[in-house]
């Protein structure tokens, strides 16, 4: 009876606490992706294999399931151009792109769902859209409007040897061009905020998936250059500093831990620059918010003006006073839990599951990814 209770909440914390999300109730002009990460396939195997002997991870992979198989006959509606950053939430340019740029959620559901069972349904779903957006939509090198396509890159990351040839060309040109253009402005960047580690991020698969060596050199010491000029030795971001906002800084956090993981680097959690600046400090900044020891009023004194200007349209999220949610910090606490475990306490506080290994899907893939 206690190992059904336990299964019964693992799968309610994999799909209950984001459900809402997921289904497509956020702000308008605004919505959610479920994080995917690139596995290698002895990464893969081994993720296999803890679903197949762990209750806590069978229970999280039937929640993966239950996602992705409605999904799996869905056909593609990619865009010509995206509408999205710089622009008010409430902006009919930005709802109409987004209206459109939700599949992209879908499209990580279904790598989820490839990720830990192979099915050839849910290959066939990816690789229609990959084809189809490489078809349709024109590269801008905009990091925020193109890092909306990155459970694509991870896609494709893992199906690209499945495509015929002249397929495989018109999507590596595609993406040639996307990481032509964000490897240009990686290499000349001066500010070190989400954005740049959400380029960095790009740049990072695209150089994998098309064994651009250069490109994938870069992420050790894009790492680096964040930790140095994007970080202070407070725990406090750019970010954070510029915006006022929790939010910001972990959105810029997020891509790097998960970058450290991928590159096989859990050192970098605790690299410091010549300041004292590390990942380390700036995540151990976030917990006492995440746990409710601290709470924190939001946006205040931000010099954005794209900021004032979302609250001046009324968009809650953006309220000048408003207090800064925990579960905003979950993301980051189950990717910092890989570098150190005892962070695990924050994401079983944050969810309420009594799993004992694996609360969410993150944490099973960071055991699936440890050395």
């Amino acid at each position: 009876m206690k190992r059904i209770v336990v299964v019964f909440f693992v799968m309610l914390a994999a799909i209950g606490p984001l459900a809402a999300v997921w289904a497509g109730t956020d702000a308008p002009g605004e919505f959610s992706i479920r994080s995917v990460q690139p596995l290698t396939e002895e990464q893969l195997a081994r993720l296999r294999r803890l679903v197949q002997a762990d209750v806590e991870a069978a229970a999280l992979a039937a929640a993966v399931r239950q996602a992705a198989e409605p999904l799996l006959a869905a056909q593609p509606r990619p865009l010509e151009a995206i509408h999205y950053e710089g622009l008010v939430n409430t902006d009919p340019r930005r709802i109409a792109t987004v209206a459109q740029l939700r599949e992209m959620d879908d499209v990580a559901a279904v790598v989820r769902y490839w990720q830990v069972s192979d099915d050839p349904s849910a290959a066939a779903m990816l690789e229609r859209f990959i084809l189809a957006w490489a078809r349709t939509y024109r590269p801008t090198g905009n990091d925020v409007n193109e890092n909306k396509l990155y459970p694509l890159l991870v896609a494709y990351f893992h199906l690209r040897h499945r495509f015929p040839p002249d397929d495989q060309k018109t999507v590596d040109a595609w993406l040639r061009d996307i990481g032509e253009r964000h490897a240009r402005a990686v290499q000349s960047a001066s500010r070190f905020t989400n954005r740049y580690t959400k380029r960095v991020r790009l740049l990072s698969i695209l150089g994998r998936i098309l064994g651009e060596v250069a490109w994938a050199e870069m992420t050790e010491m894009a790492i680096q250059r964040f930790v140095t000029h994007g970080l202070k030795p407070d725990g406090r971001s750019v970010d954070l500093i510029y915006r006022d906002t929790l939010t910001y800084h972990n959105s810029a956090l997020v891509p790097i831990l998960e970058l450290a993981i991928n590159v096989g680097r859990p050192d970098l959690y605790d690299w410091e620059s010549p300041d004292g600046s590390s990942i380390r400090r700036s995540v151990e900044y976030v917990v006492p918010y995440a746990t409710g020891e601290k709470t924190r009023e939001e946006w205040r004194n931000t010099t954005v003006q794209l900021d004032r200007r979302r609250a001046e349209a009324g968009l809650e999220a953006y309220r000048p006073g408003r207090l800064f949610d925990p579960q905003d910090a979950l993301e980051l606490m189950e990717l910092a839990a890989y570098f150190d475990p005892a962070l695990l306490r924050v994401v079983l506080h944050l969810t309420g599951s009594p799993a004992k290994r694996f609360p969410t899907w993150q944490t099973l893939v960071n055991a699936a990814c440890q050395p």
